[in-house]
């Protein structure tokens, strides 16, 4: 089991960020912000309240009512108040369906609110947007906002502390992968093993679905659930995984070649990962998020290739609580500026049907000298054919503590 002297986040830097956030909204003319979230964009209101909706369950939502001037309330779901009371440092805490239409007629009458600003208003459900509507009246004006997603892209050291050990776990994930491949294994066998060896070492919960493809649905597919495909000599393998550490995600990928592949499948592995380690050496402080993509995107062009990036970006995601943040954008027509102790998921793939695909993608901590990885598997994964292991499912264990930046 893991042993680390992480720390949880104190209430001082709970505190900080909502008088930082208070100062942005004088700034910005906002007299009200309402920061949304819900168990699959959890990270506006963890970032102010240290309280997390859960996953995959009744949609539980959660949102931080914040004055220009005052002191926040915490609004969670109506059977969840004495959980959200117990794990926030915010002393007014209620429930959203009973009580976000009181609080916003309040201020309302107040006459002190002219504008309110909604943070993740993208994500907002409708049911939510429906009564912030009807409880304010026409004279005030609502407006989305995006400045709390560069707040939550810059990370202090007690999350890198927390996203680093995240990261390590998912590097153990990926051996566990590697110590169970062997021709005739299923892509669901290979999940199972790295859940199991992520959670036996001490991760909270997953991330996100792992992706084991091989062979075609490596190829063909950007993200795809692991299926009963059962994997054979000479294809290629695509890992994409992480987990959550006190609650701080990792994201991580590496493409790899089961026994000898083809030669253009061979090309395709060594120009994703040359891509990959020119466009990380070229990030600076500074740059746009534009400028950012252009070192790897340079040379998977050079190379005759195109770049399989996910909708919406190009070589980078943002990361952090929610394993895919708002920003940094990264990509093409980004004006995003980088800053120092951001955090960033850098990702090169390349998916070419009939051939194979890979990628390679490290959770990215911007220093101001450079780039900063938090996971460390190998990049160049060959794997050797191999028969099952007599004691499948192998699950590699920690005989260490962690090493923390």
């Amino acid at each position: 089991m893991l042993h680390t002297d992480v720390q949880d986040i104190t209430v001082d830097e709970y505190r900080g960020r909502v008088a930082k956030t208070q100062a942005k909204m004088s700034e910005e003319g906002y007299d009200l912000l309402l920061a949304w979230s819900d168990s699959y964009r959890m990270s506006n209101v963890r970032w102010l309240a240290n309280y997390r909706a859960f996953d995959g369950v009744f949609p539980y939502p959660a949102m931080v009512v914040l004055p220009q001037k005052g002191d926040p309330i915490l609004l969670a779901e109506g059977s969840l108040v004495s959980y959200a009371q117990d794990c926030t440092w915010m002393n007014d805490v209620r429930g959203i369906r009973q009580q976000l239409a009181n609080v916003l007629r309040e201020y309302a009458a107040s006459g002190t609110v002219r504008t309110v600003a909604i943070a993740g208003y993208k994500y907002l459900a409708a049911e939510f947007l429906d009564i912030i509507k009807a409880s304010l009246p026409d004279s005030i004006e609502i407006v989305p906002t995006g400045f709390l997603d560069y707040f939550k892209s810059i990370k202090s050291e007690a999350e890198i502390r927390n996203m680093a050990v995240a990261g390590r776990l998912a590097d153990i994930g990926i051996e566990a992968v590697r110590q169970n491949t062997y021709e005739g294994v299923s892509e669901r066998e290979l999940a199972r093993a790295a859940y199991a060896a992520m959670y036996a070492n001490g991760a909270d919960t997953s991330s996100f679905d792992i992706m084991v493809q091989t062979g075609e649905n490596s190829a063909n597919y950007f993200l795809a659930h692991p299926t009963d495909r059962k994997l054979q000599h000479g294809e290629t393998i695509l890992i994409d995984m992480g987990c959550r550490y006190n609650g701080y995600s990792s994201d991580m990928a590496r493409g790899v070649s089961f026994g000898p592949v083809s030669r253009d499948a061979q090309r395709m592995q060594e120009t994703c990962l040359e891509a990959w380690q020119a466009g990380y050496d070229a990030l600076r402080v500074g740059m746009t998020g534009e400028e950012a993509d252009v070192a790897a995107d340079d040379i998977i062009r050079a190379a005759g290739y195109s770049h399989s990036a996910g909708e919406g970006r190009g070589c980078a995601h943002g990361t952090g609580m929610d394993p895919e943040e708002e920003g940094p954008v990264i990509g093409p027509g980004s004006d995003w500026v980088l800053t120092a102790n951001q955090s960033f998921a850098f990702e090169v793939t390349l998916l070419l049907p009939g051939i194979g695909g890979t990628r390679i993608e490290d959770v990215v901590i911007l220093r101001e000298e450079g780039a900063q990885s938090l996971t460390h598997y190998d990049y160049v994964n060959n794997w050797d054919w191999v028969t099952k292991p007599a004691d499948a499912p192998v699950i590699p264990k920690l005989n260490h503590p962690i090493e923390l930046p």
